[in-house]
């Protein structure tokens, strides 16, 4: 299955990066501060409720042939635990580094790759029409640092 779901996340990839590249990425604020109109709008567009204990980091909508989103939110790990019980069902298979993949390359505030002991799991969303790749690192002080990646199919 592995296998025949790679070629249409590279060709997603690639159309997100072509659409990026001709100006239809929406562009975030330069100063790396998410306006709270920005991060309802992608949350929404996601279909999720941001918990309220979290700081949006980043958040970016991509309209092609398949729209996309991405947010970056930190939280603490009580309000991460909760939410990802929420968000992954049970049958999913385990969060890891293998798949960190699905979160696409690093793109100026998008910075999966640089973030060390990153793992991340796909689910399907949305009835299966869409897919949710979720990745979460632990950081200091007792938070996480959650990246997620949705994409229309």
């Amino acid at each position: 299955m592995m296998r025949r779901a790679l070629p249409a996340m590279l060709a997603l990839l690639a159309a997100a990066c072509s659409n990026a590249a001709d100006g239809n990425a929406t562009p975030l604020p330069s100063n790396n501060e998410v306006s709270m109109q920005d991060a309802q709008s992608v949350a929404r567009q996601i279909g999720v409720t941001f918990p309220a204990g979290a700081t949006v980091e980043h958040a970016g909508q991509i309209e092609g042939r398949d729209n996309a989103a991405q947010a970056i939110l930190l939280m603490p790990k009580a309000d991460w635990a909760a939410w990802r019980a929420t968000l992954v069902p049970g049958n999913a298979p385990p969060f890891s580094a293998d798949a960190n993949f699905h979160l696409g390359p690093d793109d100026g505030n998008w910075t999966p790759g640089k973030t060390p002991d990153l793992t991340t799991v796909q689910v399907p969303w949305r009835e299966g029409n869409e897919s949710l790749n979720i990745g979460y690192a632990p950081t200091s002080g007792g938070k996480v640092r959650v990246f997620l990646f949705w994409h229309q199919l």
